[in-house]
């Protein structure tokens, strides 16, 4: 088990199984869901456990800036291996940069041929991780911001769908995932658009925690619904969370 570094989740939902799927749904951006997500990343890296991070979305310096607020300096992460950035953004793009540990996706990228060039630079890094001897003592954790963009990069729901069948098959065959150790991933969902792709994610996640955000006379309110976990539950729980100096406090609400 792992924890979530957010203490009332550990409280009230229990630690994380290893090795599992959680997907964070930012239902609006002002419940600030993706800076709950960078939350757990930051003290993940905090702590010396061995993070790679899928920059789907946005340029390599939004990213930084995002880590930055959550009091980490990225270029000394990066240097220090612990942490390693599969840049899918800038792979598409082209923009590209020489730091250590970002990793590019090179010739053509589709739905089909996706998931194995990721598993192909995953596998690169997992190998400087165990030369080093990396491995002992930490847990690795992945984390995907954001999955809803492969909607645009892909131009459909049917390749995006194909891009999630394809990619759950390499990761029950390839050798980046059987020859080293395997992750604890999460996943950022932004918005509402495509029921059916984000249908199909919730589906292939373990946990499902959604962010939304609610206008009050005393401000903004942020709640956390706890919608999927492995085991079964008669209720949803329901948290009010807000950022508190470099904590994430909160109270069940339902």
């Amino acid at each position: 088990m792992v924890s979530w570094d957010i203490e009332f989740l550990d409280k009230e939902v229990g630690e994380i199984k290893k090795h599992s799927l959680i997907l964070i749904h930012e239902e609006d951006l002002p419940s600030r869901g993706r800076d709950l997500l960078y939350y757990i990343m930051a003290e993940k890296l905090r702590k010396g456990n061995l993070v790679g991070y899928f920059n789907i979305s946005y340029p390599l310096q939004m990213v930084f800036r995002a880590l930055e607020r959550f009091n980490l300096n990225p270029i000394e992460l990066l240097h220090s291996r612990i942490l390693a950035i599969i840049d899918t953004f800038g792979s598409f793009y082209g923009i590209k940069t020489n730091l250590p540990g970002v990793w590019y996706l090179e010739g053509m990228l589709s739905s089909e041929t996706l998931p194995g060039k990721y598993a192909k630079v995953i596998e690169a890094h997992k190998s400087v991780w165990a030369r080093e001897g990396m491995f002992k003592d930490r847990d690795i954790f992945g984390f995907a911001v954001a999955m809803s963009s492969y909607i645009d990069i892909f131009g459909s729901r049917e390749e995006t769908l194909r891009y999630l069948e394809l990619s759950a098959e390499v990761r029950s065959k390839h050798s980046a995932y059987k020859k080293y150790p395997r992750g604890t991933n999460f996943w950022l969902w932004v918005g509402k658009r495509d029921e059916g792709v984000l249908n199909s994610v919730y589906r292939r996640a373990d946990y499902v925690l959604r962010t939304r955000s609610r206008f009050t006379e005393e401000g903004i309110k942020r709640e956390l619904l706890v919608l999927k976990t492995p085991e079964l539950v008669e209720d949803i729980p329901v948290f009010e969370y807000e950022f508190k100096g470099d904590k994430i406090v909160g109270r069940r609400i339902c």
